[in-house]
């Protein structure tokens, strides 16, 4: 057989149905440890992105997988899946083992730039049996830089055929084959939340400030890393001359990093110069910022300030400071000790902005840390006008098993508050309350009284109010009664 006979072949196939290729396979009876991977944040142009073949990463090796002997001919045959060639293959990339002298392979069909398969004829010198290939020699084929327009990756099948027919068709049953992947993509790092535990917001200073036995301002509200992938060798594109799952790699595929935190960051406004709330969020004071230790003070910040802050989002350039890898980092919010501190869940977004053409901008989205109370609350969402037609009272009950204090956030319809100790009312003797008791009723026209007290701009209007009650023990309990304007009945809400 010669290569007129492979050309007319090759002729036929082309003028009849276009030749099938062999799925995309993995090795399955080993592991290929020279794999090659590349970051996944790399720019991969939908034109074409080059692979290069440098220090011949893109060699493969297979065993031939059948008897190749005096004088025969055979045909090899290479798939790529997910790639093309970006150059012209040579006969001499292919290298076919034998005892003594090597095979000669020259390309039959196939191999050009941009194609995504080659054909070799490959035959024995004659005359010499130990220049006979017998199926355990080895087949190594060098690949050109190859062009991928995606990140699926590259595998690459062989296949050795009897006929140049069985090669052009690329069908029937082949005398050894293999298969495998040559490329794969996967992230260098990855951005993630750390756990992080929060100070609780203290119900017993009115939760305006945390819970860590003194009047502690400031807390952990979440915290996040950059984690390098390990175990494996990631390259950045076109070779593997550059390694990028280290932490210098990450800060360089990043470019510019930002963290968006999303909550309710009413607590952290700028006070007026009663020391009053007054609506405003300056980053002057640093109220938010993130440290690299958890105890969040100055010794260990690495971004002092937010660059944006506004009552629902805390912006950060993390650039060159927070975006080291395998390093955790932590958001701090300081508390202004006047408004009352919400409980929640913080969320964040952290952003790249890459290299235009060479790395991709990403971004990740994490769950943070949670705020909540040292003490049990509950709520009367409806305390009638103090002062109006109807009485109303407040009962409320420590079901727990031990004693504490009980504070009140008094809210009006119009969503102002006022922070107020059980003791502050008249006719309360005190903020404590014991296991398994009760209070007296307490009216509400004596609740809004000590509320107006503590803040005297506070109004109810012609509105209701709302009470926010908590409790410093594990359950608590409330009702609100009315009395008719009879005092024959009550409603109890």
């Amino acid at each position: 057989m010669n290569k007129k006979t492979l050309s007319l072949a090759v002729a036929a196939a082309a003028a009849g149905a276009a030749p099938a290729v062999f799925a995309a396979q993995d090795l399955t009876a080993t592991t290929n440890a020279n794999l090659l991977y590349f970051a996944t944040e790399n720019t991969v142009l939908p034109t074409g992105s080059t692979v290069e073949n440098a220090g011949n990463v893109l060699d493969v090796v297979t065993k031939v997988g059948f008897s190749i002997t005096d004088a025969a001919e055979r045909y090899i045959r290479y798939d790529i899946t997910g790639a093309t060639f970006a150059a012209n293959m040579a006969d001499g990339d292919l290298v076919v083992e034998s005892a003594a002298n090597n095979a000669t392979a020259s390309i039959s069909a196939g191999g050009a730039a941009k194609d995504s398969y080659v054909i070799y004829e490959v035959s024995t010198a004659s005359d010499a049996a130990n220049n006979a290939v017998s199926p355990t020699n080895n087949a190594t084929i060098a690949l050109p830089n190859l062009t991928i327009t995606g990140e699926s990756g590259v595998s690459i099948s062989y296949a050795l055929y009897s006929t140049p027919e069985a090669a052009v068709a690329n069908t029937g049953t082949a005398l050894g084959s293999d298969s495998g992947a040559i490329v794969a993509f996967t992230a260098a790092g990855t951005h993630g939340a750390v756990t992080s535990t929060a100070a609780n917001i203290d119900v017993g200073q009115g939760n305006t400030y945390f819970a860590s036995g003194t009047k502690a301002a400031t807390t952990v509200i979440g915290a996040f890393k950059n984690t390098v992938t390990p175990t494996i060798t990631v390259y950045a594109l076109p070779d593997a001359s550059t390694q990028v799952n280290t932490t210098a790699g990450l800060a360089t595929i990043a470019g510019n990093t930002t963290l968006e935190v999303m909550g309710d960051f009413s607590f952290v406004q700028d006070l007026d110069t009663d020391g009053a709330p007054d609506g405003t969020f300056t980053t002057v004071a640093a109220p938010v910022f993130i440290a690299n230790g958890t105890d969040c003070n100055a010794s260990v910040t690495v971004v002092p300030n937010a660059t944006s802050l506004t009552a629902t989002k805390a912006t950060f350039n993390l650039t060159g400071t927070a975006d080291v890898g395998d390093d955790t980092y932590y958001v701090c919010a300081t508390a202004n000790g006047a408004s009352t501190i919400p409980e929640q869940t913080f969320t964040g977004t952290i952003s790249t902005s890459g290299s235009t053409g060479v790395y991709d901008a990403e971004s990740a989205s994490v769950t943070l840390g949670t705020l909540s109370k040292n003490g049990t609350n509950v709520t009367l969402n409806l305390a009638l006008t103090p002062g109006g037609a109807f009485s109303n009272f407040v009962r409320i009950v420590n079901t727990s098993g031990i004693s504490g204090d009980v504070s009140m956030t008094v809210f009006n319809d119009s969503g102002d508050s006022v922070n107020i100790d059980m003791g502050d009312i008249d006719g309360v003797d005190s903020s404590s309350l014991g296991a398994q008791s009760s209070t007296d009723l307490i009216t509400v026209s004596a609740i809004y009284d000590a509320a107006v007290a503590g803040d005297a701009t506070f109004d109810v209007g012609s509105g209701k109010l709302r009470i926010s009650i908590d409790g410093e023990f594990t359950s608590i309990d409330a009702q609100s009664i009315t009395l008719s304007t009879d005092n024959t009945t009550f409603t109890t809400f």
